[in-house]
């Protein structure tokens, strides 16, 4: 007799897991032992913690977050890289060489018209996280009671 994916969660076996967790996280010190449980539960895991780390250490460089906006920006949603470097007052070789590391992060995409290549954003999810990037980096700073009952809304 298999158990539903309900019952699996819920039974004895995990009442029994939780019990043990309990004892487990109660030894470290926790104060609120259901809380650690959801934590343990709900743990991010370590794959999918480092490619969400290396997406975000490729977006921490100044100059290519400014390669992004200007594609995020372009009005035929590409550019070529000749124009991304004189718009940005750079040369072709520091444009590229940020543009393939954006690349191997699957953040842009390319396409050649002859000898010249056209860099654009490659989804609406990059879209999203520089826009909710930008609008955040825009928010004036936060103090004492007020950024913690903002931060509780």
């Amino acid at each position: 007799m298999s158990l539903s994916p309900k019952e699996a969660t819920n039974g004895p076996l995990t009442e029994m897991a939780d019990v043990v967790g309990i004892a487990e996280v109660r030894q470290q010190g926790c104060i609120h032992p259901e809380h650690a449980l959801a934590v343990r539960r709900h743990l991010l895991s370590a794959d999918s913690a480092r490619s969400t780390a290396d997406l975000f250490a490729v977006l921490a460089d100044p100059t290519r977050l400014q390669v992004l906006y200007a594609l995020l920006q372009a009005s035929t949603g590409e550019l070529c890289v000749h124009d991304l470097a004189a718009g940005m007052g750079r040369d072709d070789t520091t444009i590229s060489h940020q543009l393939r590391v954006l690349r191997n992060q699957r953040i842009v995409a390319m396409r050649k018209e002859g000898r010249v290549v056209y860099y654009r954003l490659v989804d609406k999810h990059i879209r999203q996280l520089l826009n909710v990037g930008l609008s955040h980096a825009q928010e004036p700073a936060l103090t004492g009671v007020q950024s913690e009952t903002e931060a509780l809304a």
